[in-house]
């Protein structure tokens, strides 16, 4: 657990501003996501997106939670590998790098809002 914890927590740091804490410990995390670290600002459309891309692209089920809808709830399987690890947070950072700015144009020029796709 504490694996993944430092990995996500390495990547709010370095690769993705939307991440604005990790906490948690052991398997049982929670990603909170701001669109400005500053203000807070709720990230609520960026993570229904990223929600359904890593379900849909990337085979990984992730729940969303808190009072925005803006809190990714991770809650493996306790079997889950460091190899399980490495991919989870590889394809996530994909998701939101790669994947989400076309997910968020379609999303805007549709007039879709946020949901919640689990």
């Amino acid at each position: 657990g504490g694996y993944m914890k430092a990995e996500f927590e390495r990547l709010a740091r370095t690769d993705v501003p939307l991440i604005g804490c990790v906490r948690g410990s052991g398997l049982f995390l929670g990603l909170e996501m701001v669109r400005d670290r500053d203000t807070l600002e709720p990230a609520t459309l960026e993570t229904s997106l990223v929600c359904s891309i890593l379900r849909n692209q990337y085979q990984i089920l992730t729940s969303i939670d808190g009072f925005h809808d803006n809190v990714f709830v991770i809650k493996p399987p306790m079997i889950f590998s460091k190899k399980d690890v490495d991919y989870f947070v590889s394809s996530f950072r994909k998701a939101v790098l790669d994947d989400l700015p076309l997910e968020l144009t379609a999303a805007r020029l549709s007039g879709d809002t946020a949901h919640t796709p689990t």
